[in-house]
């Protein structure tokens, strides 16, 4: 281990070899529990499969001790934690939700035939390139459903090697890629680039199956159709990676050869037998009456398409109506025939949908449509009162039931408060095409985002952080696109301020430097037009856009891209038209402050200290920003290992935020005492400190300091030796590091996992989680930690190879986790 590593935040040169302890008596049980009504998800390593119930299947990893098997001279199950260190290294949920796949439809007709033809296609590496196209609706989805579950049936792919990947919302290359690395369950420090996922599925051994479903939002929706191009031909250079790619086109993607199946119309059978179970759902179980000629002749004039089959069936079953009178308001429309054969245009097929009378007769329904249109991942029903504010609720009520009348929006069960409201994906396109959308309603769209945003800004130590951040994450994926068309010239009122609002957002769930990019071009842009008025308040914005952008890269680790940005924070803060504001400097100056303590290069950090210090506490009436001065520098001074000064600083700080009732900086406060009295050997006085900090943490919502002060108190459980106790620690912070997602945060509590199980003398269970642990070390080899942690891991690997069983001799032998203060 290197001295720079055993410096880098603690300055201290101890060693990283564990301390000798009795293990104890008493173990412990996990239990490991997938989404609901699935087992899980898929992954690259084969956790789980690929079934599931309902869009946005839980992917968080359940890790209970019940009471019941809380017993002496019990061992840990070894499945259950192999269960558990794979379940940890899935994605969170921040880059995107993963979403499991969906059986194949209830509704499939005709295509048999096809289905065969496509399987067998694909179990061979020479034809493994399958694209299947078509007009929207034309049951693309369907057939590939169909040929992911023939495919397990004839074990050409296990089950948990098919990874489907929806891109219905991938309006960028940015959301295609964390849609891929979701559904494929794989964790990386930032999900910025490729190189992570391409690795991993490079790496794999047995043959996998991508099936990419809705791939024409990303390539004909994305501002950067080459990236795009450039993200399905790497993929498809994996020679044992077979692709299932279906799209709304007549042509396929990219330079790629693919074996290409435009799919046909229904045949005459297949669609009646279509058209009457969609009636008779839409008519509450009534069976359609007059299913003779007239039947036949109508769904001849709408191309027996099944889209177009099935707006058109569910507005008759709806309504009651006859497919006479069907055929009769199709012809008054004049819809116009596909050239060439007996198809009709889906673009007419939708259109004639949304011009139906009871549509027509409802305004507010058309302009619901179009808001709706705009949200990607669609929304709640109480979050209509920000998306379409103009609408009073009754006419809001009254648009979407028209509206799912003539299916042209759907509505998932349950209240409706919290019910998904989304257009179909074809009708969203349809929408966004030909400027369908009236440029007064996207203008209101856009407003309604950045109010959104704006509306639940917060900082850790506000009240409404919590609920702040969970509304956010409800509308992420819509924000996050609506955010990213903001143009660099002339944008919208409060625009500058919403990118910069949801930056510093995500750099508290997880970071992501796209969006703080966007914000600082936006936020330099406007301050760089000579026509600006108000050059403080834009000056205070590109300040504001370099901090956010600087707080996701250092918490993505990258400490040398994160320091210019924080320099560059204090001295426009420092420097603005209105006069300094020192508040805003101190704060980025402590930022930078924790940069340098990280980079450990830089052979002064006093004077800094004492600088950022002095602009914080610069108006002693000011209490909140006195107490942010000594907390940045007690922290420094725990650094700098002189615990004594830090916890009389820290301490008088603590007082100050316990009153004005500040949780975030409260806990943060608390953990730094804690770890200084574990530092000066005082385990006992430390863990009663983590415990404050573990409930003042809980309070404040901040992920990444609910993990911490768990972490905290199960390295100084484990100093004590409570691993039985540290155990049921294990049950909170392994989802919590998994919700933050890092992979050094994973590999961490994996190490201190194993290191756990050995200490209660589970040999089996300790070699699952260190190879878990290094997994994750691995990913992030390029850092001095990662490597270190490999390195830890594979020394303590090689030991126990040669163990039989574990006893405490060995278990002094093994390389203690780093820190454990």
């Amino acid at each position: 281990m290197s001295s720079g590593h055993k410096r880098r935040m603690e300055g201290n040169n101890e060693s990283s070899r564990s301390k000798r302890y009795k293990a104890g008596n008493e173990s412990y049980h996990f239990e490991v529990g997938g989404g609901e009504g699935g087992s899980g998800g898929n992954s690259l390593n084969g956790a789980g499969g690929a079934g599931g119930q309902g869009m946005g299947a839980s992917l968080s990893l359940v890790v209970e001790t019940r009471k019941a098997t809380v017993k002496n001279n019990l061992r840990i199950d070894l499945k259950d934690l192999r269960d558990a260190v794979k379940h940890v290294s899935q994605p969170h949920n921040a880059p995107h939700p993963r979403e499991d796949m969906p059986s194949p439809h209830r509704i499939f007709y005709g295509r048999e035939v096809l289905v065969d033809e496509i399987t067998s296609l694909l179990a061979t590496e020479n034809t493994s390139r399958v694209c299947i196209t078509g007009v929207g609706g034309m049951g693309k989805t369907s057939v590939a459903l169909a040929v992911a579950e023939r495919a397990i049936q004839e074990n050409i792919f296990l089950k948990e090697h098919i990874f489907w990947v929806p891109c219905v919302e991938a309006k960028s290359p940015d959301l295609l890629r964390r849609i891929l690395y979701a559904q494929l369950c794989i964790t990386a420090e930032t999900y910025d680039g490729l190189e992570p996922l391409i690795a991993e599925l490079d790496a794999s051994e047995q043959r996998r199956l991508l099936l990419l479903d809705n791939f024409e939002t990303p390539w004909l929706s994305s501002n950067d159709s080459a990236k795009v191009c450039e993200i399905l031909v790497r993929l498809a250079k994996l020679p044992h990676i077979a692709l299932l790619v279906t799209m709304t086109s007549g042509f396929t993607p990219g330079d790629i050869e693919w074996q290409h199946r435009p799919l046909a119309p229904l045949d005459p059978t297949a669609a009646r037998d279509t058209f009457k179970r969609k009636y008779r759902d839409a008519a509450g179980g009534h069976e359609l009456v007059a299913d003779g000629p007239e039947l036949d002749e109508l769904l001849a004039s709408i191309g027996h398409i099944p889209l177009a089959i099935t707006l058109t069936a569910a507005s008759g079953g709806c309504l009651g109506i006859s497919p006479d009178d069907l055929l009769r308001d199709w012809k008054e429309e004049g819809t116009a025939m596909m050239s060439g054969n007996q198809t009709r245009s889906m673009d007419d097929t939708i259109r004639l949908s949304m011009e139906r009378g009871i549509v027509k007769s409802n305004p507010e329904a058309l302009e619901l449509l179009a808001i709706l249109s705009l949200l990607p991942a669609g929304t709640i029903g109480s979050n209509l009162d920000w998306w379409a504010p103009v609408l009073t609720s009754s006419r809001r009520h009254a648009a979407i039931k028209t509206l799912r009348i003539a299916a042209l929006i759907e509505q998932d069960r349950g209240p409706f408060a919290t019910s998904r409201i989304f257009v179909r994906p074809t009708i969203q396109s349809y929408m966004s095409h030909q400027d369908r959308i009236p440029a007064e309603v996207r203008n209101q769209v856009h407003d309604a985002c950045y109010d959104f945003v704006l509306r639940h800004k917060s900082i850790p130590d506000d009240p409404k952080f919590k609920t702040d951040l969970e509304a956010l994450a409800g509308e992420e994926i819509n924000i996050q696109g609506l955010l990213m068309e903001v143009p660099d010239d002339a944008p919208r009122p409060n625009a500058v301020d919403a990118l910069i609002a949801f930056s510093l957002y995500q750099s508290w769930t997880k970071p992501s430097t796209v969006v703080a990019s966007h914000a600082l071009e936006v936020a330099r842009a406007v301050y760089n037009d000579p026509h600006v008025s108000d050059r403080d308040t834009a000056a205070r914005r590109v300040a504001a856009a370099h901090q956010s952008l600087g707080k996701s890269l250092l918490r993505l680790d990258r400490y040398d891209e994160a320091r210019p940005h924080f320099e560059e924070t204090a001295a426009r803060f420092k420097d603005l038209p209105g006069g300094p504001d020192l508040h805003h400097a101190g704060e980025a100056l402590m930022q930078l402050l924790e940069t340098w303590m990280y980079i450990d290069t830089k052979p002064e950090l006093e004077s800094l200290a004492q600088e950022a210090r002095a602009h914080l506490s610069h108006d002693e009436t000011d209490k909140y920003h006195v107490a942010r001065g000594l907390l940045g520098f007690g922290h420094f001074l725990r650094w700098s290992r002189r615990q004594d000064e830090a916890l009389e600083t820290l301490s008088a700080a603590k007082v100050i935020f316990e009153h004005l009732g500040c949780p975030a900086s409260t806990a943060k406060c608390l953990r730094h005492m804690a770890r200084a009295y574990a530092r000066l050997g005082r385990t006992t006085e430390a863990l009663h400190i983590i415990k404050d900090a573990m409930e003042n943490a809980d309070q404040s919502g901040e992920v990444l300091w609910m993990y911490l002060t768990r972490c905290a108190m199960t390295r100084y459980l484990i100093l004590q030796g409570s691993y039985k106790e540290a155990s049921t620690i294990f049950t909170q912070s392994l989802p919590l590091c998994q919700a933050i997602g890092a992979p050094l945060n994973i590999a961490q509590e994996l190490e201190l996992l194993a290191y756990n199980c050995a200490a209660m003398m589970d040999l089996p269970g300790a070699r699952v989680a260190y190879e878990g642990a290094q997994t994750q070390f691995t990913k992030i080899k390029s850092t001095e930690m990662g490597r270190e942690g490999v390195e830890r891991c594979s020394d303590n690997l090689r030991m126990l190879e040669d163990m039989t069983e574990m006893d405490q001799n060995n278990f002094s032998n093994l390389i203690q986790p780093y820190p454990m203060y």
